[in-house]
This record gives C-alpha cells, structure tokens and sequence, in this order.
C-alpha cells in the first residue's frame, strides 16, 4: 500500500515537473516574441491568401486599398448561371457585385485569433503552408435589378398558349408552358453564394417555375379537313377583287361550336366597314360570292341551312340554285344573312383564303366529325330560270339518301 502510495506521488511529481516546465517556456517563449506577436494583432501573418492574392504582413487597414487596385480584375470573374439545362455567363461586375472587405476580412481575423503563440510563431517564421481564403461579395440593389432583367430576357420563356396553325391545312397546338426565375428567391441563392466565400470559378445553379399555358380541350384534334368549295374570280376587276378578299379575310378563323348558328353577317358584314370599297353600284358589291362559296363549302360538310336567300340573277361563279345572297343596310339596321347550323359534335375551324383568281373556304375538324358519311352537291336545270338543287348523302362511300336542298326561280336574265 505504501509502495502504491508513493508511486502516485512520485508520479505527480513528475508531471508537475513537467507542466511547470512547459508553462516556463511558453512564457518565456512569449517574453521573447511578444512584440513580434502583438503586431500581428493588426497585421495579416505570412502565407496568408485571398485568392490569388498574397496579403502576407498587410495591416487589415491597408488592404481594402490593396484590393481597390485589383479591383478590375477581380470584378472581370466570370459567374456562370445554370437554368433548365441552360448555361448563361456574367462577370462580376455585370451583376453589381462589390468585394465586401468587413465580412473577407473577419474570417481571417478569426483565424489568427484562436491561432496559439507557437501557432503564430510557426507562420511568422514561414514555416507554414499557404493558407487561402476566399472573398465575400455583396451586390449593388440597383445594378443587380439592371442585371436581373437581362438574364430573364436569357432565362424566361413565355408561355404559348394552344392555338390553330394554319400554316399547312390547320391543326390545333396544344399549349406549351412557359418559364420565369424568381426575382426573389434567386437574389437570395446568389448572395448567398457569394457570401460562402466560394472558390473560382463561380457556378450557380438558379431556380424557377413552370408558367402553365392554356389549351383549349374543345379544339384538340381538329386537324381534318371535313369539306371545302372553290370559286373562281375575274383579277382584272380589280376593285371587286379587293371586297372579295376582305370578305374572306373577315370569316377566316371563325370558329363554329357544336350546335352554334354561322352568320355570314356577324363576320363580314355590315359590307361598307373597313376593307370594302365602291365598285358598280355600291360598296362592298361582290362579297356575295364569299357568302356564296361558304354556304357551299357548309352544305358538302352536310351541315343545316337556317337561312339561304338567292340572287335575282344567276351567278356566273356557280351552278344554279347554290348561290347565296348577301346585303345589309349601311348602320347595320338590316340584313340579308346566309346561316347555317353545325350539326357535328365538334366545333368547326373555317380556314378562307385567296390565291389569285380562287376563293378557297374550308371546314376544318375532327377526324371523327362526319361520322363515316360524305356529301356531294347537284343543280338540275328546270327550265327557264328555275333550278333543283340536291345533296346526296354517302355512308362508307354508299350513297344513302339524295334531298332537295333548294328550288330557285331567278326573276331576271
């Protein structure tokens, strides 16, 4: 027991001995090198970096002067954006960065701070590897907002919403959503950061959100031609011509829906608005031939006549009895209209163009839109003035029924 005894107190004494010993040269070793020390307090110690940059045995005091000359370089740092799998490239200054020196410096404050004597001795005496640190930005508001709209202008995509193409025949495009950074959430990942002292090159990945674009679930699949009808024109006559194109530029792009009543009128009428002109007795004069080649167009579609008026003379452009008349009062107080109904359980586009002696009228819908059947158009002379006209009705391409459409007795030759 004795022997344990003086075992412990032997070993205490040993490290006593010891500790006393360490404490002595540590003390002394600070006697020594206090004043080397102590200016270290304010001076940036050997071996220490911001970047590239060597700020060794600088005073922090210095060095914000010491940066405002590299400044230009350090501002011409490329940033690279990454949005939705797209790369976008910015400098520093595009965006109104600015170095700040209070929040770079603290950290190497810090760090020299909990450094122990030796520690400090060892990077005084260059013993020590090069220690890096990295700069804290922060930005400009007003440069940064500058800066943002540029990079939307790269980044967002508006969204486009479902539309008819008509460039080839017509097809209905279902929407296609859009693309926007958020102002907000994305100055809040950048400063961010560049405030983690992040390390060149700089590669920011930002966020955005899809912007919904509309489709109209009523026109998808409408990309069949259901009928059409053509008529020929005479371009020497040049002032008829023009309100012929106006008419068919007036009902192109109509839509019909299920069940919806077309009038002629509420498109192109009244006929002396814009685009008609004076040509023989009065303006807008020809444009029947438009309402003429619709109602024709609308009858091998084997849509529903509601109102069909004929001229007083028959029309050199069509076979007897398929014409349709067209005329209003100048304010509209009054009109004759050509209406038909569309029959089909989709609605109809109405695709009307031009091309150079032709007026064209197609309905356009759903492949579905006819049900198997088709339709032909015939006129029977009746002697005279008068004219039958008919359509046959075909299912599969069998004819299944022939009906009148319309007996015409034109008063004049």
């Amino acid at each position: 027991m004795k022997d344990k005894i003086l075992e412990n107190k032997t070993r205490f004494i040993v490290f006593s001995s010891i500790f006393l010993i360490l404490v002595f040269f540590y003390v002394v070793l600070y006697l020594l090198n206090r004043d080397i020390i102590i200016k270290y307090d304010d001076v940036v110690l050997p071996s220490i970096y911001l970047d590239e940059y060597d700020i060794s045995n600088y005073k922090y005091d210095d060095i914000s002067n010491v940066l405002d000359n590299k400044n230009d370089k350090i501002m011409s740092q490329n940033v690279t954006f990454v949005f939705k799998e797209k790369e976008v490239t910015y400098t520093l200054k595009d965006m109104g960065v600015e170095i700040d020196v209070d929040d770079t410096l603290e950290d190497i404050h810090k760090f020299q701070k909990h450094l122990t004597y030796p520690q400090k001795l060892w990077y005084i005496n260059g013993h020590s590897d090069k220690k890096v640190f990295h700069f804290s930005y922060t930005i400009n508001e007003d440069i940064f907002k500058t800066f943002f709209v540029n990079l939307e202008s790269s980044a967002n995509i508006a969204p486009i919403n479902g539309h008819f193409d008509t460039s080839v025949g017509v097809k209905y495009v279902p929407g296609i959503n859009g693309y926007k950074l958020d102002y907000e959430e994305n100055k809040a990942i950048i400063l961010k950061y560049l405030k983690g002292k992040n390390e060149a090159p700089f590669r920011i990945e930002l966020v955005g959100k899809e912007v919904e674009a509309y489709t109209d679930p009523r026109y998808v699949g409408i990309d069949t031609l259901a009928s059409s009808f053509v008529t020929k024109y005479d371009t020497w006559v040049t002032l008829r011509a023009q309100n012929l194109i106006t008419g068919v530029n007036y009902i192109n792009g109509a839509i019909v829906q299920p069940g919806e009543v077309f009038s002629f009128f509420k498109y192109a009428g009244p006929y002396n608005k814009g685009g008609y002109v004076f040509y023989y007795e009065f303006v807008g004069n020809g444009v029947c031939q438009v309402a003429t080649t619709t109602y024709d167009a609308a009858l091998l579609g084997g849509h529903e006549i509601v109102t069909r008026s004929p001229h007083k003379k028959k029309s050199v452009y069509v076979d007897g009895g398929l014409d349709a008349t067209v005329a209003s009062a100048n304010d509209g107080s009054w009109n004759t209209d050509m209406k038909f109904r569309n029959v089909y359980d989709y609605p109809i586009y109405i695709k009307a163009y031009d091309t150079y002696g032709e007026i064209h009228v197609e309905f356009w819908s759903h492949k579905d839109a006819k049900k198997g059947k088709s339709y032909s158009i015939e006129s029977v002379w009746l002697g005279g003035r008068g004219y039958r006209s008919f359509r046959r009705t075909y299912l599969d391409g069998k004819e299944i029924s022939r009906d009148v459409i319309a007996t015409t007795w034109y008063p004049e030759d």
